[in-house]
């Protein structure tokens, strides 16, 4: 099969190219801001135009000084990738050509690749006169645009299709979209590398090396999926910089985008109160989770170190008990496979439909062993139904909804969960009480009750004079009647 067309825009730093990658996929994906160097890692996003679909790439500005390690691998990364594009996406800066430019167009000639030049931030038609400052590079199709404001973008698109191989076949979507979450250094990007099987995402001892949330798509078991690398989380209070508030909103979103969340925790740390917090937004969200305790390579074992680490979780978070936990290592790629197949296995169960009779079996033996919690409260289950899926959603139908109270929905949750064999599957309860049902009968018998009103003012005068001069009565009709009131009465003397 072959592959899809890989597109990479590249240029300096802070010349737009984020901007740009957001303008063409028509959605914020990548963070924006003026802060020199933000952009660290490659972000892919998959494009479907008319006549060909493919891959988009953002990647950081080449021009970055490499006075530190981090430097050099975002540096090498990204030259990495570029020598796997189909076609490049030269971006330059309105007013005129800089000294990098050179050397950036040298690298690309050097590469052989079709190649297409556009100047960013021309955001009026006075700008355009700078044009001619940049012919020196000896290109002679150069496109003006401004990602900003949308100038000349759908030409761009255009463009870029023409020169890549037509195919109006569509990318579809993955079979499975797996979230990685977690602190700041729990090893979310060594993961994702283990699974792409090469230095996918950059890796860092430094805190917050992940800005953007990283994605990318691989082959398992005859499924396609799709991997997000998310930036590690962090306390809201503890976030002071806009693009700490754009991280974390972007790793928020990428899992609610995602079938299946692997939280990762370090096992040297073990379990703090930020990972449990990291656990309530995921499980507000119901998404199916499976808890990948990190580094485990590092810890000193014995047999039963595991199980002994598995009471810790659950004396620490309840909630955990809930979910599988795996012992992994991304750093040597230990139960990687293990972690792939559970969370196929999850989704599965969560885009289960449960058969009407097999529900209402399980709620018969729930209510049988007599230990759901009431206070005092009279509650009755009458019937359960399926509405929808990933995650679960069961409607049962009840007494009265107002005496289930929060602990008794979670005593139902956990007791399908273990007789559905749906373990670590969030579950969505919606109840519907027979008062409810009465109360919408009373209001719709009421509203059928009341006279409709006149809608305009020559109905209201209608209605008026109707009133204020009655009809008059038909006088033979008045008369007959009388006449036979009369004889009813001498009738009866």
């Amino acid at each position: 099969m072959k592959q899809i067309p890989l597109v990479v825009i590249i240029g300096r730093r802070n010349v737009g190219k984020s901007t740009l990658f957001n303008s063409l996929i028509k959605k914020k994906h990548a963070i924006v801001d003026d802060l020199p160097g933000l952009t660290r890692d490659i972000l892919n996003f998959k494009v479907n135009h008319p006549k060909c679909s493919f891959i988009l790439s953002d990647t950081p500005g080449l021009d970055l000084p490499k006075d530190s390690e981090l430097s050099s691998k975002i540096i090498s990364n990204a030259e990495n990738h570029l020598e796997n594009a189909d076609l490049i996406v030269f971006l330059l800066e309105n007013p005129s050509v800089e000294k990098f430019d050179h050397t950036l167009i040298s690298k690309i000639r050097k590469l052989s690749k079709p190649m297409i030049v556009a100047v960013n931030k021309m955001d009026s038609s006075d700008e355009l006169r700078n044009m001619s400052n940049f012919y020196e590079l000896g290109v002679n199709d150069i496109l003006p645009i401004s990602a900003k404001s949308n100038f000349n973008i759908p030409m761009l698109l255009d463009k870029i299709a023409d020169l890549l191989p037509h195919s109006p076949k569509s990318i579809g979507e993955p079979d499975l979209k797996i979230s990685l979450v977690g602190k700041p250094n729990a090893g979310k990007s060594t993961l994702l590398n283990a699974f792409m099987g090469c230095e996918r995402s950059i890796v860092s001892d430094i805190p917050g090396t992940t800005r953007d949330s990283v994605n990318d798509s691989f082959r398992f078991e005859e499924k396609t999926i799709e991997i997000i690398d998310t930036a590690g989380i962090r306390r809201k209070k503890r976030i002071k910089e806009d693009v700490e508030y754009y991280s974390l909103n972007r790793s928020i979103q990428s899992i609610k985008d995602s079938d299946v969340v692997v939280h990762l925790i370090d096992a040297a740390q073990g379990l703090t109160e930020a990972d449990k917090k990291i656990a309530d937004q995921i499980l507000e969200v119901n998404k199916p989770l499976i808890i990948a305790v990190n580094k485990w390579d590092a810890v000193t074992k014995t047999d039963k170190t595991f199980e002994e680490f598995k009471e810790y979780l659950l004396f620490k978070f309840y909630r955990t008990a809930d979910f599988p936990i795996i012992a992994i290592s991304a750093k040597e790629k230990t139960r990687i496979h293990k972690l792939l197949k559970t969370a196929i296995e999850m989704k599965e169960k969560a885009s289960k439909r449960i058969g009407t009779a097999k529900l209402n079996k399980a709620l018969e033996e729930i209510q049988r062993e007599h230990k759901l919690p009431s206070l005092g409260s009279d509650i009755k289950i009458y019937y359960a139904t399926q509405v929808d899926t990933i995650p679960p959603q069961f409607k049962l139908f009840v007494n009265n909804e107002k005496n289930f109270r929060a602990d008794a929905v979670r005593f139902l949750q956990k007791e399908f969960q273990k007789l559905l064999g749906i373990h670590g599957i969030p579950i969505v309860i919606k109840l519907e009480g027979k008062d409810r049902k009465r109360k919408e009968a009373a209001a719709a018998e009421n509203k059928s009750r009341v006279k409709p009103k006149p809608k305009t003012k020559t109905e209201k005068n209608k209605i008026a004079q109707a009133n204020k001069f009655p009809k008059k009565r038909d006088s033979k009709k008045t008369k007959e009647n009388a006449g036979r009131r009369g004889r009813n009465r001498n009738g009866r003397g």
